[in-house]
């Protein structure tokens, strides 16, 4: 009897055990809400400090069918977390984070320290540390609010965008939460988040500029153009076009298949090169095959002076978003390397060469 006594104990015990497990809080994925995409901008109330949007997608039978569904709300708050917690008394179902694919922060909130806002997003569990990260003009919000015609899942065209599966473009720079929270924290390697603006009437979006960023906050933006040469020389570019204009104001453009940088750290100068290759793919004036030299002589100076005028003005700002401090830390191991390096940045050269390769003049010879 005292062995079945044992037996009956242990399997009312089990039974205990899984009766809690099965009511520890989860809800079924019809009374949740699942949040796609986040955005933070300062609050417009004296008292508040932040307006949090979220982007919540409406389960729909067949995304394919129509249009997708979708509910916007805000809150305002002086934390994250006190607006997310107001925004579930507006709602009836469970927030779900864990399919957030991206955060968009303005412009605003950026320039002041953004680690107090990442706070909230790195702590949390349910937060995807692969969720893109990007700034939004003119606000977070208006980003979130955009829906385009071609979407079929609410956020699905920004996803495509950073995520490459869609289109390709040398201007957009692709950065991830947890990417972006390494590059606050590592000695010699500083934070850039793509720009988002809003576009055609509030339908489409433009990401095309980029932001730098030093170990607190926004500090700089980045033009379309030197966007593109900042991918470059992170080896992060592989499809791009390279304008070259002749003495006579004519306009060449090159499409570039492949590029690639490497880049030395001396102890006075940073040896920076670049190799291009590609062919003609349009010009405004008469070109043959025998124009090819005179062509690739005015693309290699003209990207040499694009690169140079890039690489001064972030050292100018005290910005290192290539990573050369990283690279002498890793080339140089001592005690204070790092500081040294700091002395060393505003001072030093650099020395950049540019080769060209041109394989043709497209279909035409």
């Amino acid at each position: 009897m005292n062995r079945n006594v044992k037996k009956i104990l242990k399997l009312m015990t089990l039974l205990l055990i899984l009766f809690s497990l099965s009511s520890c809080g989860y809800k079924d994925i019809d009374k949740r809400f699942f949040v796609v995409s986040i955005g933070i901008d300062e609050s417009k109330k004296r008292d508040q400090k932040y307006k949090v949007t979220l982007k919540l997608a409406v389960p729909a039978a067949d995304p394919k069918s129509g249009v997708p569904e979708s509910v916007v709300v805000e809150e305002d708050s002086t934390t994250i977390t006190g607006a997310v917690r107001l925004m579930k008394s507006k709602i009836d179902k469970e927030l779900d984070f864990s399919h957030a694919k991206i955060i968009v922060i303005s412009k605003e909130v950026a320039e002041n320290n953004i680690k107090e806002v990442l706070d909230w997003f790195i702590r949390r569990r349910d937060i995807q540390k692969v969720a893109f990260l990007a700034i939004g003009e003119p606000s977070a919000k208006e980003i979130l609010d955009i829906q385009p015609k071609s979407e079929r899942v609410p956020s699905n065209s920004l996803f495509l965008i950073f995520g490459k599966t869609g289109t390709e473009s040398p201007y957009i720079v692709t950065e991830y939460l947890f990417d972006f929270w390494k590059r606050l924290r590592e000695k010699g390697l500083d934070p850039l988040l793509p720009i988002i603006e809003v576009h055609d009437n509030g339908e489409l979006f433009d990401v095309h500029k980029s932001a730098l960023f030093n170990k607190e906050s926004l500090q700089t933006t980045l033009s379309t153009k030197e966007t593109k040469v900042l991918r470059i020389l992170m080896n992060r570019a592989s499809k791009l076009d390279v304008e070259v204009k002749s003495q006579e104001d004519e306009q060449i453009f090159i499409a570039v298949d492949l590029a690639k940088t490497n880049i030395k750290i001396n102890k006075e100068t940073i040896d920076i090169d670049v190799q291009l290759e590609g062919i003609v793919e349009e010009a405004t004036g008469h070109m043959d095959k025998s124009d090819i030299p005179k062509v690739k002589e005015l693309a290699e100076k003209q990207v040499k002076e694009r690169v140079e005028g890039l690489l001064q003005k972030i050292q100018k700002e005290e910005l290192d978003p290539v990573g050369f401090g990283l690279l002498y830390r890793a080339s140089h191991s001592y005690k204070n390397e790092y500081e040294d390096w700091l002395e060393m940045y505003p001072k030093i050269k650099f020395n950049v060469n540019v080769e060209m390769t041109l394989q043709g003049t497209g279909l035409l010879n």
